[in-house]
C-alpha cells in the first residue's frame, strides 16, 4: 500500500512540473520578445527598394513626451544610417492632445499624415534620404509629403525598450515611389 501511496506522490509532482514548465512568458499575458525580432537592442534594420536597393541598420531611440500641448511618441534612427547616396533618416509617430503613454502590443496601420495619428490607433510613417545634410536636401517619403500605407507590430514594450517589425510603402510629393520592407527595431528610451 505504501508502494501505491509513493507512485501516486511521484506522479503528481511529475505532473506539476510538467505543468509549470510548459507555461511560456506569452500564456500569463507577459509582453515577452517575440521571435521575429532579432536585432540587438539599440538598432533598427530594414530592406529599401524601389528608389534605390539597399539594406540599411542603425541606432534607433524611442521619445515619449507629454510636456508640449501636441503630446508624441516616436520612434526615430538616432542620428541618421549612411548610405551611398546619402544620410538616411526613419521615423514613426504617434501625436496627441492628451497625455500618450507607451503603445500596446499589437498592429497598427501606417497611414499618412501627423493628424491622422491623433487617435493612437495608427502610426506616421516618414523615411528621408539627405544628398546634402547642412541644408536638408533630398528626397522625404511619406509624412506629411505623400501617401504612404503599411504595418508597424509593437511586439514588446517595456520603460527601457520597445520592440516592433514595420512594412510599408510611401510616395514622395512628386509621386516617386519606395518600398520599406523586413524592417524590425530594438529601441530603447532616449536618455535626455
Amino acid at each position: 500500500m505504501k508502494f501505491f501511496k509513493q507512485v501516486s506522490l511521484y506522479a503528481k509532482l511529475i505532473a506539476t512540473c510538467l505543468l509549470l514548465f510548459s507555461c511560456n512568458k506569452d500564456d500569463d499575458g507577459n509582453t515577452g520578445a517575440d521571435s521575429s525580432v532579432t536585432i540587438a537592442d539599440g538598432r533598427i534594420a530594414f530592406e529599401v527598394s524601389g528608389y534605390e536597393e539597399a539594406s540599411m541598420e542603425g541606432d534607433v531611440v524611442y521619445y515619449l513626451n507629454n510636456i508640449y500641448d501636441i503630446k508624441y511618441f516616436q520612434i526615430s534612427d538616432d542620428g541618421g544610417i549612411s548610405q551611398d547616396s546619402g544620410i538616411w533618416h526613419i521615423r514613426f509617430e504617434q501625436n496627441s492632445s492628451e497625455s500618450i503613454a507607451l503603445p500596446e502590443p499589437g498592429e497598427y496601420p501606417i497611414v499618412q499624415g501627423l493628424a491622422n495619428t491623433n487617435d493612437l490607433t495608427s502610426f506616421n510613417a516618414t523615411i528621408s534620404v539627405w544628398t546634402d545634410v547642412m541644408t536638408e536636401a533630398g528626397t522625404t517619403f511619406g509624412g506629411n509629403n505623400g501617401a504612404v500605407n503599411g504595418t508597424l507590430k509593437i511586439v514588446s514594450n517595456t520603460d527601457d525598450t520597445v520592440k516592433g517589425t514595420f512594412s510599408f510603402e510611401a510616395y514622395s510629393s512628386d509621386g516617386q515611389k519606395i518600398t520599406v520592407t523586413k524592417g524590425q527595431f530594438a529601441a530603447p528610451k532616449y536618455a535626455w
